[in-house]
């Protein structure tokens, strides 16, 4: 009998929190995303954000509430008249292709439209119009025109260092415009992170190797907003190197794991071993890593609570960012728009 009646709830909690889940009424948030960088019908770039979006039960199609690239790169969408609840930057990349005009990861022509100064102009208005505004990596970057990165890293309270990484399993297989980049030589093998600065006089590369580094991955920790709680995470995609402005909120910082020879090594190029990580400005929030490009599936997200089982269970480097930084960080998010909005 002790051991049914521990046994009754587990069993019948999967039912209950479906249940749950299923009777609650889909939310009324007005919600925009912005993702340039489509180049299939997965749509990998926001695939993580579909997910919790759908836990949170707010309506999201391609057809009405999506601004950029269509899969293959076309054009998909234009900004609202009405200013929305939420707006989402996710992507600004773009689709690339090939000499043969094959979409391709290794491609240098961009085929999609880059964001400019009447996309920063539609939503620093929106902004200040009460709109709650998200912006995650390389929205700052290139292609993104100049003065409209500027005037958006002001609204988001963060200054660029002009400095993106990301960890290899294998040195030996990073692509090939990367290593085009550092000057097309390249010797390095094993697990590790590269980081790179383009300029107009030459990318700079900076590689650390087992022998700079304590850990394989980029660590993120800090405090959720909203509920305070302490949380940290490896980080395995890409990432930017950030500063804050005076007057934000940093609720986490990301850190290099590096040995003192990786410390030394980030020093002679300017690179900090530490930085912001997440910076909330007014009523913007900055995460300064490609979080919405996951391929977790979240098998749980039609059962309300799971959030919260999932990130107590042990989890791989893939999904602990997800389930312990990026889906709470996003319920807040959109709990916060809701309550401004609503």
């Amino acid at each position: 009998m002790v051991v049914l009646g521990l046994l009754l709830p587990l069993l019948l909690w999967p039912g209950i929190a479906g249940l749950v889940w299923a009777l609650r009424s889909d939310s009324d948030l007005d919600l925009v995303v912005y993702d340039q960088t489509v180049p299939d019908a997965s749509y990998l770039e926001h695939a993580s954000l579909g997910l919790v979006l759908e836990y949170e039960k707010v309506p999201f199609a391609t057809e009405d509430s999506f601004i950029g690239a269509a899969p293959g790169g076309a054009p998909h969408g234009a900004w609202p008249t009405e200013v929305p609840d939420l707006v989402m930057l996710v992507d600004a990349y773009g689709v690339y292709v090939d000499d043969a005009g094959d979409v391709s990861d290794q491609g240098i022509n961009r085929i999609t439209d880059a964001f400019g100064d009447q996309d920063a102009d539609v939503v620093i208005g929106w902004a200040g119009s009460g709109a709650v505004v998200y912006g995650e990596f390389n929205i700052l970057g290139e292609p993104t025109a100049s003065p409209a990165s500027q005037r958006l890293a002001g609204l988001f309270g963060v200054e660029r260092t002009g400095w993106a990484g990301r960890p290899f399993d294998d040195l030996a297989a990073v692509p090939e415009r990367l290593i085009a980049l550092a000057g097309g030589t390249w010797e390095y093998t094993g697990r590790g992170i590269v980081l790179l600065a383009p300029a107009p006089q030459g990318t700079s590369v900076v590689v650390l190797t087992s022998n700079e580094l304590t850990g394989l991955l980029p660590v993120v920790e800090g405090t959720l907003p909203g509920s305070g709680r302490s949380t940290e995470a490896r980080v395995d995609g890409w990432f930017e190197v950030i500063a804050a402005s005076p007057g934000t909120e940093v609720d986490m910082r990301m850190r290099l794991p590096v040995t003192e020879t990786g410390r030394a090594l980030l020093h002679q190029s300017g690179i900090p071993v530490e930085w912001p990580f997440l910076v909330r400005h007014e009523k913007s929030l900055y995460l300064a890593a490609d979080a919405s490009e996951n391929s977790v599936d979240f098998p749980l997200r039609r059962m309300t609570g799971s959030p919260a089982l999932m990130r107590v269970l042990p989890q791989s480097p893939e999904t602990e960012f997800f389930y312990r930084v990026y889906l709470p960080v996003m319920q807040w998010l959109v709990e916060l728009a809701e309550s401004t909005n609503g």
